[in-house]
């Protein structure tokens, strides 16, 4: 190198130096920042995996004993004993109240139709997991009425003479639905009054549960037979009745809440809570089949199965680790226990 171009290339190790300099601070600030940022995410999941194990934990007790307890605030002495600890970290904070039932949502209406003119849409509010019942009133029919659930893959449910018209529906998922009637196209009105339907639906701490199936004494042909059903605060009792008896009748012991009347291949009949008188062990459902002979009535000969179907109960369970919060809905039955809604904060 000649003594000339000594030091030229000082400017240029220089500018080098400078944009490294200018470049290290940022590239090591965004180290740090992932740095610190892996290591929140990685305190978030495992928190937030803490808190599903808390939720995971209170429902495996529902499922053990699906009325854990009736205290309305949120605690944790049901729950107890807790696992000492998951994830490193102790057992997150996890909380579990009764949601008392509301009996679900009712709508009654008096439809502008009273001569039947086709299938009618009625629309009902936001549903749970449930049973959905319909009862048609101030109506009588000799011929066919049929009300079925939009969308639904399950029959119309047909009925008719003197009513009041009682249909159930099980809706195994959350969201809207809607009803829908249809009348045959020469009714006219012969009730007392206007037709009037009435729609129960299951909403957050309502809905229907567990079940157990009788084998009837009326296999032998009696009269009124006599079943009796736990005691329940929670929501409504149904009844189902399958046989082939042409007249099958279904009624609440000591009540006047309205008798049921079908025909095969059998019917389903729904108590609400009121009814039912909660609390009362002396509860008793009145089962009735008959046919015909020569023109009479006259006791039913034949196979059939009773299933009576209880309320479930419904809770929230809260559970939370560090800044991590997890809030859900459950609905619990003897049968099952199903997830209704699932909020992490």
């Amino acid at each position: 190198m000649r003594n000339s171009e000594r030091g030229q290339a000082l400017p240029l190790a220089l500018l080098v130096l400078a944009a490294g300099a200018l470049m290290i601070a940022p590239f090591l600030g965004h180290a740090s920042s992932n740095l610190i940022g892996s290591r929140t995410y990685a305190e978030a999941i495992t928190e937030q995996y803490s808190c599903d194990a808390g939720v995971e934990w209170a429902l495996w007790r529902l499922k053990e004993n699906p009325v854990l307890t009736t205290n309305t605030n949120y605690h944790t002495s049901s729950l107890q004993p807790l696992p000492g600890g998951i994830n490193g970290p102790s057992f997150p904070i996890t909380e579990i109240r009764y949601v008392k039932s509301t009996g679900g949502g009712t709508a009654t209406i008096t439809p502008e139709w009273q001569d039947g003119q086709g299938w009618h849409n009625y629309p009902v509010g936001e549903v749970v997991p449930g049973t959905l019942t319909v009862v048609i009133d101030n109506i009588t029919s000799s011929q066919d009425v049929q009300i079925r659930l939009k969308n639904s893959p399950a029959p119309p449910q047909h009925f008719q003479g003197d009513g009041p018209y009682i249909a159930t529906f099980e809706i195994d998922y959350s969201g809207s639905c809607t009803i829908q009637v249809k009348l045959p196209k020469k009714y006219g009105p012969m009730g007392p009054g206007p037709i009037t339907i009435t729609i129960t639906y299951p909403t957050a701490g309502g809905g229907t549960g567990a079940t157990e199936t009788i084998i009837p004494q009326w296999l032998t042909g009696a009269d009124w037979v006599y079943y009796p059903f736990r005691a329940t605060d929670k929501g409504s009792v149904m009844v189902v009745v399958e046989c082939d008896a042409p007249i099958i009748r279904i009624k609440l012991f000591g009540s006047s809440y309205p008798m049921g009347t079908y025909s095969a291949p059998g019917g389903t009949y729904f108590v609400p809570v009121e009814a039912a008188r909660p609390g009362q062990p002396d509860q008793q459902i009145m089962v009735q089949t008959r046919t015909y002979y020569k023109g009479h009535e006259v006791p039913y000969y034949g196979p059939g199965t009773i299933t009576i179907a209880y309320p479930i109960a419904s809770y929230d369970i809260r559970a939370q680790q560090g800044e991590r919060t997890i809030t859900v809905r459950a609905a619990a039955s003897y049968l099952a226990t199903r997830v209704i809604s699932w909020q992490i904060e």
